[in-house]
């Protein structure tokens, strides 16, 4: 399937490349040995014809018999370095040998008319031997048969030839591919510069440094790669600057709790009063109380981040069933306060895609705030709709938000001077932490006035599931 991670680019297209042009090569080595079997046969094949021609030239009829004066000259025409025997043979046209080897084969195909040259192999005295068979006519006598001249030769020569041909031919190749190798390896190494270049770079980078990698400095076909990790960097910047102001909220937020803990827990023990400790200590609770709900909404609002909700497994959610839950849980809070916790769903199921927790923690955050900062003894309503998407709505009829802080409510530790005045308890997470779920899941929030004109009516849109 795919190659190791590990292994070398060069090594990986050299061994795409190098097979291929081997096995070109084995292809090519055939072919060319074909080639060169048959340029050897035509070859001597003419040198065989040239020496039955010159013996022919010297047969002749003398007072009525066949004379051959053999020039010696002819055979030298097939001698070569190679040790290869020569043989030959005149035949009468009455069908005897003149002269020669007389047990040389004749053709074994009748000779067509008008034809006076044919080209053959047999198998004598135990090896291949290649023939010429030329009719020499004799006109102007009241012979009408021709005479026949053989020439023929073992395959010695021809072989060498043509195994000559082959082999400075395949050399000639495998120089070219073995040069072809080195260019490819030379190239990939120039074109590979960048690449080392860039590794470099990276390599002496800080730790912190996660600024984007400029792709121009790489090759068009690796800037895709370098622009996705570009985006990926990116990604991981946000999600730690996320961390990293998590890390400093909540040292600064658990300071001051922690430090009044400390000191009310000092002025008990000094002032060694058992009544006073039992004040202390209910202070204490309260303290360690808010102090929960404050980690617990920054771990929260860490988890809600857009960029970390990638990670997290998304569900279909029935937000009717989830809003009518979670407002179940808070009915013991809006009694301490007296307040009238109510509950208005559709008829069937509001189905979003995303994740049940977080989308729980959303409805919570709204329906704590409204308890939280509602009059006492009011009207809290919570809503579900289907319109445009799935609505949630959460109403209370207490002081509302002015509109010149209706943007500011929605930033990280921002509270209303009219609720801290009032002392109201609170850590001005409440709004962020919505606001982040429902951009995490491609939703919006609205603070809207409620019908009667007093309090605050909070919507959430998201999107509806496809069914």
């Amino acid at each position: 399937m795919f190659s190791r991670p590990s292994e070398s680019l060069r090594l990986q297209l050299l061994r795409w490349l190098l097979p291929p042009l081997l096995l070109l090569l084995t292809l090519n080595a055939w072919l060319s040995n074909r080639a060169a079997v048959s340029t050897a046969d035509m070859a001597f094949d003419r040198l065989l014809t040239a020496s039955a021609e010159a013996i022919a030239e010297d047969v002749a009829y003398k007072d009525g018999e066949l004379v051959v004066d053999l020039p010696y000259a002819a055979l030298e025409l097939l001698e070569s370095n190679i040790q290869e025997r020569i043989f030959y043979r005149v035949v009468s046209p009455a069908g005897q040998t003149v002269t020669g080897y007389d047990d040389l084969p004749l053709p074994k195909v009748p000779r067509a008319p008008g034809a006076e040259l044919i080209l053959y192999t047999a198998d004598y005295r135990g090896e291949r031997i290649h023939l010429v068979a030329l009719a020499k006519q004799f006109y102007g006598t009241d012979i009408a048969a021709p005479a026949l001249i053989l020439v023929a030769e073992t395959g010695e020569a021809r072989e060498a030839l043509s195994r000559q041909i082959v082999v400075e031919g395949l050399t000639r190749q495998s120089a070219l591919i073995i040069a072809a190798a080195i260019f490819v390896w030379l190239g990939l190494v120039r074109g590979l510069k960048p690449l080392a270049r860039l590794r470099r770079s990276v390599e002496q980078r800080s730790p912190s440094d996660l600024s984007p990698i400029d792709p121009s400095t790489v090759q068009a076909e690796v800037r895709p790669v370098i622009e996705a990790l570009n985006q990926h960097t990116s990604r991981l910047e946000r999600v730690l600057t996320s961390r990293q102001r998590l890390t400093t909220d909540a040292s600064h937020q658990m300071r001051t709790p922690l430090a009044e803990m400390r000191t009310q827990i000092e002025y008990c023990l000094r002032q060694n009063r058992p009544e006073l400790a039992q004040q202390t200590l209910r202070d204490v609770l309260g303290d360690v109380d808010r102090l929960s709900r404050l980690v617990s909404q920054l771990l929260l609002q860490a988890r809600s981040d857009p960029d970390g909700l990638a990670a997290w497994r998304r569900e279909l959610v029935d937000v009717v069933e989830l809003a009518r839950q979670t407002a179940l849980d808070h009915v013991g809070l809006a009694r301490k306060k007296s307040i009238d916790l109510g509950f208005e769903e559709p008829p069937g199921p509001a189905l979003v895609a995303g994740n049940g927790l977080l989308l729980r923690e959303l409805i919570a955050n709204l329906i704590d705030n409204a308890i939280l900062y509602g009059r006492e003894g009011g009207r809290v309503d919570v809503r579900v709709a289907l319109a445009d998407g799935v609505v949630i709505e959460v109403e209370d009829d207490g002081p509302g938000i002015a509109a010149a802080e209706q943007e500011q409510v929605f930033e990280r530790f921002y509270r209303s001077p009219a609720a801290v005045a009032q002392g109201k308890p609170g850590s001005g997470l409440g709004l962020a932490i919505v606001r982040d779920i429902a951009r995490a899941h491609q939703g919006r929030v609205e603070l809207l006035a409620p019908a009667g004109g007093c309090g605050l009516r909070v919507r959430v849109t998201l999107p509806a599931a496809p069914t």
